[in-house]
């Protein structure tokens, strides 16, 4: 049951990669003179802050599935 929510959350890192693929497009196409607000930049960095937690918890259950095959194949 475990490795099937470990499919459900990379499942859902690639919908959210997509979605991030899509917005980098939207940002390049900006103008030169675009500008953001102090606060806008600090919820930007927030949300980085939250894909890079999110981004190691789903390397970590990676890492143990990973591990969980290995001694599985050795068996």
């Amino acid at each position: 049951m475990k490795l099937s929510l470990d499919n459900r959350i990379v499942k859902y890192y690639i919908g959210f990669m997509n979605k991030y693929e899509k917005q980098k497009i939207k940002v390049e196409t900006l103008p030169d003179s675009f500008k953001m607000s102090d606060k806008s930049t600090l919820i930007l960095i927030r949300d980085l802050f939250e894909m890079i937690k999110d981004n190691n918890e789903l390397i970590q259950l990676m890492d143990k599935k990973i591990k969980i095959l290995e001694l599985k194949l050795k068996n």
